[in-house]
């Protein structure tokens, strides 16, 4: 079954009418917004003892992060420019890039737009090479300033910087990006024994994630192709997967949970690696991908946001779903989750996409960077990214 066949032209015309939509506030917006983990910015914290003590910060950001959309109102957090908003649109994560866009009406023209996106991405580099959030942000097993370099951010402007920005591997800017990570992140087996051959979140932190460890393993690869790193990271993750076909959040006694868009990282960087002629790579990413389905998915064929658990249902799972599930093939179900997210999960008189939907009923805040560039990334790889046939979809 091809993704043609699943996918209705008047389903095509309702997506891209909503990305045109969501893209037109980005836009209007100039690409900046609020963020779930931007609540150290509050004006109640300049100049205040929350900032002052680790606990303090980690219970002011979490309960941020959970507040409903007038408290954050009254939190009085600028809204912020990420890079990753833009990685995103630029196709990061192999997605489309919005030169690449089918028509849907919108007053733009994607081919300018791309290399502005390229400019800016490249003026928010860090002397170091890296890129970070805009934001400083406190999690349990490490604090990072607001703009430090991480390797997720990195590796995502890289990945946007290659496909939509059409930078050659060798470029200055990238370069630097793979020294940061070879020797800002890499936990080098050879220094620290047992507990070394991965990639840290961020310079002096030591906390294993395996989505991390593989997004730097991919793109440091992809821009020295003879490191002696990715090789042992890779091995690495292959090895932290369970007997089930999972892979837990990360190695620290708190990052336990298996999460649905974590997961389709994995999932999404192992296919990749696959197809870049990777060898030894199918039977984890077969045992993944049913581990995926069976745990991550609901009765109906919806995404969860926790393996196993219906509850509070983020957009950004819904997003990372469709990619998922569109790239091992799943089209119909990847079309099913499209259509569901453009109903309840899309605010048609705003013309943004909600954060999520819970018991209580649906999340209406709105996230540039977590919702709304995961959600037109998504639905940009429905609605025009090219099949195996070099068909689009739609068409």
């Amino acid at each position: 079954m091809s993704f043609n066949n699943v996918m209705t032209v008047a389903d095509a015309e309702r997506l891209r009418a909503v990305r045109g939509r969501v893209w037109q506030h980005m836009v209007d917006h100039r690409f900046a917004g609020a963020d779930p983990f931007d609540g150290l910015h509050s004006k109640y914290c300049a100049g205040s003892t929350i900032m002052n003590h680790r606990i303090s910060r980690l219970a002011w950001l979490q309960a941020l992060k959970h507040a409903p959309a007038k408290i954050r109102d009254y939190a009085a957090i600028p809204p912020m420019i990420n890079p990753k908003t833009l990685a995103l649109l630029l196709g990061a994560g192999d997605g489309v890039p919005v030169s690449d866009w089918s028509a849907s009406g919108a007053a733009f023209d994607g081919a300018k737009v791309a290399p502005d996106l390229t400019r800016q991405l490249l003026a928010l580099q860090n002397p170091d090479g890296g890129w970070g959030y805009p934001f400083a942000w406190q999690a349990r097993a490490f604090f990072a300033q607001g703009g430090q370099s991480n390797a997720i951010v990195t590796c995502f402007v890289v990945d946007g910087l290659l496909n939509g920005g059409k930078i050659p591997p060798d470029h200055s800017a990238l370069q630097a990006a793979a020294m940061f990570l070879r020797r800002g992140l890499w936990r080098d087996p050879s220094v620290t024994g047992a507990d070394g051959g991965y990639f840290g979140y961020i310079a002096g932190a030591n906390a294993e994630i395996h989505n991390v460890t593989l997004w730097a393993a991919w793109i440091l690869w992809r821009l020295v192709r003879d490191n002696p790193c990715s090789q042992i990271a890779i091995e690495r993750v292959l090895g932290q997967q369970r007997d089930d076909g999972a892979w837990v959040y990360g190695k620290r006694p708190h990052h336990g949970f298996i999460d649905g868009f974590h997961s389709g990282y994995i999932l999404d960087l192992l296919h990749r690696l696959d197809d870049a002629g990777w060898p030894g790579l199918q039977n984890a990413m077969d045992r993944g991908w049913q581990f995926y389905q069976r745990a991550c998915f609901d009765d109906q064929g919806l995404p969860r946001s926790f393996a196993g658990k219906n509850r509070y249902l983020d957009s950004h799972a819904v997003a990372q779903a469709m990619a998922t599930l569109h790239r091992f093939g799943a089209f119909a179900q990847a079309r099913d989750v499209a259509l569901f997210a453009i109903d309840p999960l899309f605010d048609h008189k705003r013309g943004v996409f909600y954060a999520g939907q819970g018991r209580f009923g649906k999340d209406r805040r709105v996230f540039i960077r977590w919702t709304q560039a995961w959600m037109v990334w998504a639905v940009s790889i429905m609605i025009d990214k090219e099949m195996p046939g070099g068909g689009r979809q739609g068409r």
